[in-house]
């Protein structure tokens, strides 16, 4: 069978594979990442490259617009080597959206713990607006009523 070679840029690595490969395996192959979050099954759209020289087939869906299409722009899951390639990977393909949110600052999460406001009413820092005192008072003496005074 005929071998063909396939450059990936930007990472400048090249492999030698056989005519009728998949291209989104050769980049495994070569070490190379492209997101398929789909699988390969050309539905999700995040594999695609730019094919700047040589030639596959298929690689086209609706994913990718006239436009893309005329530029070069292929689905790398759907697309089968059949020359020499050269093949740029744009960075929307290559970044994971995961590596993104480790990227990201870490939440703060809140944290319990107790305040000592007595230590702080005593630096004079807290003032509650109320207080709760506990007073002991002596019981009510019994009043006896006299016949001859008023009630």
């Amino acid at each position: 069978m005929t071998e063909h070679e396939v450059v990936f840029h930007p990472h400048n690595r090249t492999i030698t594979v056989e005519a009728g490969a998949n291209l989104i395996r050769t980049a495994m192959d070569a070490g190379v990442h492209i997101n398929a979050s789909c699988g390969g099954a050309g539905v999700c759209g995040k594999c695609r490259v730019l094919i700047e020289s040589g030639g596959v087939d298929g690689g086209i869906t609706e994913k990718l617009s006239a436009e893309d299409l005329d530029k070069g722009y292929r689905l790398a899951c759907q697309s089968i080597i059949r020359s020499n390639l050269v093949v740029r990977i744009p960075v929307e393909s290559e970044v994971d959206a995961s590596v993104l949110n480790k990227l990201a600052v870490p939440r703060k999460t809140a944290r319990i713990g107790q305040v000592d406001f007595e230590a702080l009413k005593e630096q004079g820092l807290f003032m509650p607006p109320v207080e709760k005192r506990y007073l002991e008072l002596p019981p009510p003496a019994t009043r006896t009523v006299c016949p001859t005074s008023p009630a």
